[in-house]
């Protein structure tokens, strides 16, 4: 009886401890199914010995769970085995509802699917697909990329990348674009009436006005009135005041065009200018001293006229009793009145001491037919300096000026550099 007693309190102990091994073995198969562990530490007769689990992916999983793609791994039919949060959030169901549905429900077009797995035996693993969501009824497009995991793993992996943002910036560009083109195109036509009317100014206008000054002349004023005679110079006088004002127009038009550039000396192109300015340099007995200056690259026709028009007006507005001075070099060092990057121009100034100008007067000497003195007084139609800012600008350069009453005048160039 005693002896029986005790074999039943043994087997009760063995269960007893199987049941703690039962547990401590069910409780380490939970924590590898939730991926809590990587490797596990065995006692064997006393010997502790460590065991890495290959398939614990908690890491892994963990990683999947936050990326910002939609993640989920299908069988060969579209069955989805996994899905992770960021997808199950793009079609609107819980990952739980997802899972065992087929990947090619939530294609707007279901048809799809058969094409994206055919070509993906030919290594085609990209595509864009129209996704629909199931709460709201719309749609979106998404890029699906397919990765096959056989022959590992019996299913294919897939990654999907919304692209709504993305398409909604295409199409800000695209408009964008349109209107763009849409605004070159009116460019385009604005540019080809100037370009007519550049050439119906500059010949069907200035064919009457020749006649006009070449009949002028052939008239007799041995039979006019002195007052016949004043009245028809002041005709002759308006004509070819027309005219020239003809042809400072059609200058000034003719510069909105991008000529060629070239690498130009601006030491030669100066000295090129006043050759042709001898005579009236010779006769106001000016001087010109020309300093150090770069080679750029520009339009020799453009620097030419530039030039031409800055020191045709330093003696223009000369003093009667000093001849004019003009000193022409490059500046080194400056602080530009108007770029904000220095270093990234050349700047050339072109000084004289002539009259100079009010400060008042400084803002208005580069619009077109501005002028500052009456016409008895100074030659011209305030286009000059217009043209000079306008080549300027075809430079991306820049041009301003400084002067005070009596003291001279100093215009500033800036070139950028190439």
């Amino acid at each position: 009886m005693q002896e029986n007693k005790t074999n039943i309190e043994s087997l009760l102990a063995e269960i007893e401890a199987l049941k703690e091994k039962l547990y401590e073995s069910n409780s380490i198969v939970d924590a590898i199914k939730d991926g809590d562990v990587d490797a596990l530490v065995v006692n064997t007769n006393g010997t502790p010995q460590l065991y890495s689990l290959e398939t614990a992916d908690y890491t892994f999983r963990l990683l999947i769970e936050k990326f910002g793609q939609g993640a989920l791994s299908i069988s060969r039919n579209g069955l989805i085995l996994y899905c992770n949060d960021y997808f199950s959030k793009l079609i609107g169901l819980p990952c739980e509802k997802l899972i065992g549905n087929y990947i090619y429900e939530y294609f707007d077009n279901q048809d799809n699917f058969a094409s994206i797995i055919e070509a993906l035996k030919y290594g085609v693993t990209t595509h864009e697909i129209i996704f629909k969501t199931i709460n709201d009824k719309k749609t979106f497009p998404a890029n699906i990329s397919l990765t096959d995991l056989e022959p590992a793993v019996q299913g294919i992996g897939v990654i999907i990348t919304d692209l709504t943002e993305k398409k909604k910036h295409e199409n800000v560009l695209l408009n964008n674009q349109k209107e763009l083109e849409e605004k070159i195109n009116e460019l385009n036509k604005t540019n080809a009436n100037l370009e007519e009317f550049i050439h119906v100014i500059s010949h069907d206008l200035k064919e009457p006005l020749r006649k006009i000054v070449m009949y002028n002349g052939r008239i007799d004023a041995s039979y006019l009135t002195e007052a016949d005679t004043k009245s028809m110079n002041v005709m002759k006088v308006s004509a070819l005041r027309l005219n020239s004002l003809v042809d400072d127009l059609v200058s000034y038009s003719s510069h909105t065009a991008q000529e060629e550039r070239t690498e130009l000396n601006l030491s030669e192109v100066i000295s090129e200018v006043t050759d042709d300015l001898e005579i009236l340099i010779n006769d106001k007995k000016a001087q010109i001293k020309i300093g150090n200056l770069p080679v750029l690259r520009a339009s020799k026709v453009q620097m030419r006229q530039l030039f031409a028009n800055l020191i045709t007006n330093a003696i223009k507005y000369c003093k009667t009793d000093h001849p004019p001075v003009i000193e022409i070099a490059q500046i080194d060092n400056f602080e530009s009145e108007t770029q904000n990057q220095d270093n990234q121009f050349i700047k050339i100034q072109i000084k004289d001491n002539g009259i100079g100008m009010e400060k008042t007067h400084l803002l208005k000497i580069f619009t077109i037919f501005q002028r500052l003195h009456a016409k008895n007084e100074y030659s011209g139609n305030g286009i000059g300096l217009a043209i000079c800012k306008k080549i300027m600008e075809n430079h991306s350069g820049n041009i301003t000026v400084e002067s005070n009453l009596n003291e001279g005048t100093t215009f500033n160039l800036y070139f950028p550099i190439l």
